[in-house]
């Protein structure tokens, strides 16, 4: 195995044990195998871990579609048939997405604080700051497997964080407050890393530009909940 093959497989295992040194290898900002080996790995857990979180899927779609009391049964029972054939689809197509809007995000906020880094670095940085993501994955369906069903009414409910506790129907609230958990703060503090080490920012800059990331995180829920009134 060549040197190169070898530092690539390496960043997967640094991500989670070296971060500083993962990222000092990628500021060349080349991210398109780690976003590929992510997606398969998302897309993979999705399909292992469906059964264990569907009530958990169940209770947010109920509760998306009780926020429009014009929708009929039929077309409720149309929109829940839809989710379930293409929310494998949306993992595979709206992962890259989501992680290139992500390292849009994180570009804008590190020049936000006075640092020039480029798009692909941004996006580097926010497909590896997504890994913990998979861990998240397994611990919330290892949950699900062990609570009661008639608990698990929303996504919340399986966070390791403050959202566990709060009343599932206060969306406002809980698109602030639910992102205090283990896993987004994982995230974020890996964004602040990559920043940091890509940019030769200082630690203030670095935590200020991924502050801004973790509250533009929120904005998605936010309106969403803000509509749902």
């Amino acid at each position: 195995m060549s040197d190169a093959t070898s530092s690539r497989w390496d960043d997967y295992l640094d991500v989670f044990a070296s971060p500083g040194r993962l990222f000092e290898r990628r500021s060349d900002g080349k991210f398109g195998h780690a976003m590929l080996v992510f997606i398969v790995a998302a897309a993979v857990l999705y399909f292992a871990t469906r059964t264990a979180m569907q009530p958990i899927m169940d209770a947010e779609f109920e509760r998306g579609m009780a926020a429009n009391p014009n929708l009929t049964h039929e077309q409720m029972e149309a929109g829940r048939k839809f989710a379930g054939i293409f929310g494998g689809v949306f993992i595979i197509l709206g992962t890259p997405i989501m992680i290139l809007i992500l390292g849009g995000a994180i570009w804008i906020a590190a020049r936000i604080v006075g640092k020039s880094p480029s798009y692909s670095q941004g996006a580097t940085i926010a497909t590896f700051a997504m890994f913990p993501r998979l861990v998240d994955s397994v611990v919330s369906a290892v949950q699900a497997l062990l609570m009661d069903e008639a608990s698990l009414n929303s996504r919340y409910k399986v966070s390791l964080g403050v959202g566990r506790f709060l009343d599932p129907d206060n969306g406002v609230l809980l698109a602030l407050v639910g992102r205090l958990d283990v896993f987004t703060i994982w995230v974020t503090a890996l964004i602040a890393i990559g920043i940091k080490i890509m940019t030769k920012a200082t630690t203030g800059q670095a935590v200020a530009a991924a502050a801004v990331v973790w509250l533009v995180g929120a904005l998605p829920t936010l309106l969403q909940a803000l509509r749902a009134g």
